[in-house]
């Protein structure tokens, strides 16, 4: 068994570092009700693993039965292959209709199913933030019909992919980054219950916990791999393919190619599904060589606004545009 899945928390006692989101989601589940929820956090940081706890202690009876997660991301990438595949949705897959037509029948359907021993059904929209603006505005209106019989909460990486509607019907519910120490002390348990204490050294260990920032799920994948197969490069690991991309947008830029640094960026919000503060963080690490005042201001005014819920897509080209110009 993997280590991610080994080590698994079980209970709201072994969720790290979230004190305060697991105290509330044990509230609701000690008082048998809750309200739509937003639940937002950086991956890796125990947001699923939540809210798999708290059905568990919700549902005495039947959680599964009563619990739809719907992975918005694949459902809405995939389109029509993805509902006639899918062993959960074939049966309601309407072929001749939308991808959006199809996934608005099957969140009804869900919601208007009766609840086993409960007094509603939970719907999680898992990767939230790709959920199209129509889809969304469409679950309002499914949020107002079924709200009697069904609770919907989504999970998102930011509060701004998610439309006003939404937010005004949700309480948001926060996952932060763990914390290093925490982390490490995490890792070194690990490490100890597998008998692999002097497989990994104190400064890899360091250098796992560094280069995971605060995502768990990418720590212990990290540490299995030192431990088990002898991999001694983090930086190697943390080499990803949109890290890549956005060191390719950035030579772009340099080079004077501002369509082809700004199409990237657009690359990167939709095809990968990252956030705008995702986009921003990833090429903050490319414009570390060319890096100047005036780049480090632009990059903070552009989280701000990012962060305060402003259009996303207006924003990356409009900071990428701003971008090309400084590094020309």
């Amino acid at each position: 068994m993997l280590w991610i899945e080994k080590y698994r928390p079980q209970n709201f006692e072994e969720l790290l570092g979230q004190p305060s989101a697991a105290k509330q989601l044990q509230a609701y589940a000690e008082a048998g009700n809750l309200p739509h929820l937003m639940v937002i956090g950086r991956s890796g940081v125990g947001k699923t693993a939540a809210l798999e706890i708290f059905s568990q202690n919700f549902y005495t009876e039947s959680p599964a039965e009563n619990t739809t997660v719907l992975p918005v991301s694949v459902m809405f990438s995939q389109g029509h292959t993805y509902f006639a595949e899918n062993e959960r949705f074939a049966h309601l897959y309407q072929k001749g209709k939308s991808v959006l037509a199809n996934f608005k029948y099957i969140v009804k359907w869900h919601a208007s199913l009766k609840p086993l021993s409960a007094p509603f059904r939970l719907i999680i929209f898992d990767g939230a933030g790709d959920l199209p603006k129509d889809a969304q505005a469409a679950l309002r209106r499914i949020m107002e019909r079924y709200s009697q019989t069904c609770r919907f909460i989504f999970v998102t990486n930011s509060i701004a992919s998610l439309i006003d509607p939404i937010r005004s019907r949700c309480v948001p519910l926060y996952f932060l980054p763990i914390d290093d120490e925490m982390m490490l002390a995490h890792l070194t348990r690990i490490l100890e219950a597998e008998g692999c204490s002097e497989r990994v050294s104190s400064d890899m260990l360091e250098m796992i916990v560094l280069g995971a920032k605060g995502d768990v799920r990418k720590a212990v994948m990290w540490l299995e791999l030192a431990a088990c197969y002898g991999v001694d490069d983090p930086l190697a690991l943390s080499q990803t393919e949109t890290g890549c991309m956005a060191d390719a947008c950035i030579r772009a830029m340099a080079s004077g190619d501002a369509d082809k640094g700004r199409q990237i960026c657009e690359n990167l919000l939709i095809e990968y599904g990252l956030t705008a503060a995702d986009v921003l963080s990833l090429l903050r690490k490319s414009v570390r060589p060319y890096v100047t005042p005036d780049i480090a201001l632009l990059f903070s005014r552009a989280d701000i606004a990012v962060r305060a819920g402003q259009n996303e897509y207006l924003q990356m080209n409009a900071f990428a545009a701003e971008l090309s110009e400084m590094l020309r």
